[in-house]
């Protein structure tokens, strides 16, 4: 048996309580309530605000001008040591240059005074063989000699015609202008050897010199 209710509850406060509690299920998930403002920063427009903000931008200007300059002057810096480089590299490939010219002056001097020490001892066996030749055909002057017969015969027989004596006084005087044309030659060579050993010597002071 089922016993009507005697509380009545009015339909208005019914919707009322449904849509209060809509709103608030609604504002808890939002995370704010409904009559809740959302802040924004304020800026600072006071006197002293703005003197602080000038004062930080002077600091902030002040900050990027002195890494400019100090960046231009690390590249000014960079650029001079860089030229100092480049004159130090030159003057090293002059004086390595200069030295090797020296080095190859000195190997060709070496070589040109070694040739003329070989020369000079061809040049002094020749004239030693010259010189025993002429002393040779000195001594055979006095002696008459075969024509015909080889090897050469020389001989003296103890009486001479006056033919012979012509043919041995002709030899003496051959053998005589023989020695002239030597002394005078071997004279004009010493004469060319000193000239030439003081200018190779006057050449090896001045490079000594450099």
């Amino acid at each position: 048996m089922v016993v009507p209710s005697s509380i009545i509850i009015p339909t208005n406060s019914l919707n009322s309580e449904q849509r209060k509690r809509s709103n608030d299920t609604e504002t808890a998930e939002e995370g704010t309530t409904p009559t809740e403002e959302v802040k924004k920063p304020r800026l600072d427009d006071t006197e002293a605000g703005k003197n602080r903000n000038r004062r930080l931008f002077g600091a902030l200007l002040g900050t990027l001008n002195k890494f400019k300059d100090e960046t231009e002057k690390t590249s000014e810096v960079d650029k001079k040591r860089q030229a100092i480089n480049e004159k130090l590299h030159e003057r090293l490939e002059m004086e390595k240059k200069q030295l090797a010219d020296k080095l190859k002056a000195r190997r060709e001097e070496k070589l040109r005074l070694i040739e003329n020490q070989k020369q000079l001892k061809q040049k002094m066996w020749e004239e030693k063989k010259e010189l025993a030749e002429i002393v040779q055909n000195e001594k055979l002057a006095n002696f008459l000699k075969t024509h015909n017969a080889q090897p050469t015969v020389y001989y003296l027989p103890a009486k001479l015609t006056k033919e012979m004596e012509e043919v041995i006084k002709t030899q003496k005087e051959e053998a005589l202008e023989a020695r002239k044309r030597f002394e005078m030659k071997n004279d004009e060579s010493d004469h060319d050897d000193h000239h030439h050993q003081n200018n190779s010597s006057a050449e090896e002071d001045n490079r000594e010199d450099i």
